[in-house]
């Protein structure tokens, strides 16, 4: 584990198939996938967020973080942050990849670490929601920038046309 402070300069960098994620990380983050963390009233969206962290704080033997949601309105999820003194993430809104991300700090981990690890993970959990997402620098957009949450909570559709894209489930 690295503790480089500087960001890579784009998400391309850090993808990386050879990846190792402790299975039962692997296991935690896919078990949060199947309780679908975009859907549900921000108390029942909150509480998923609260178990990832328990049951990843348990893989990785740390004290779980408090968690601090707030920014609930669609702002920008990069102005999230983790305070080492107070072993606090201060989540801006409901997003995976940063939560993950947030986490990594609370492990130790640098900021090019902590991305790496954050997307990578994602990826291999989310790999369609992840073809989606834009890229802009180190970040990941997903789709909900740019796609209301009902449109990505609907079943798998089949297209109309053949130019049409179907709906996916996260």
């Amino acid at each position: 584990m690295s503790l480089r402070n500087e960001y890579p300069a784009t998400v391309c960098e850090i993808l990386d198939d050879k990846m190792k994620f402790r299975p039962a990380a692997l296991t935690a983050v896919r078990r949060f996938a199947r309780c679908h963390p975009w859907l549900g009233s921000t108390a029942e969206r909150r509480l998923k967020f609260e178990r990832l962290l328990d049951d990843l704080s348990n893989v990785y033997g740390i004290p779980r973080p408090r968690l601090v949601i707030d920014g609930l309105d669609g702002s920008d999820s990069s102005r999230s942050c983790y305070l080492p003194s107070l072993h606090t993430i201060i989540l801006r809104g409901f997003s995976v990849v940063t939560l993950l991300h947030e986490f990594c700090h609370a492990r130790g981990m640098g900021e090019y670490d902590a991305v790496a690890y954050s997307v990578n993970l994602y990826r291999r959990i989310w790999p369609r929601l992840f073809a989606r997402c834009q890229h802009q620098g180190h970040l990941l957009r997903s789709p909900s920038h740019y796609c209301p949450v009902e449109q990505l909570a609907k079943p798998r559709l089949a297209s109309v046309n053949a130019g049409d894209s179907a709906h996916l489930r996260p």
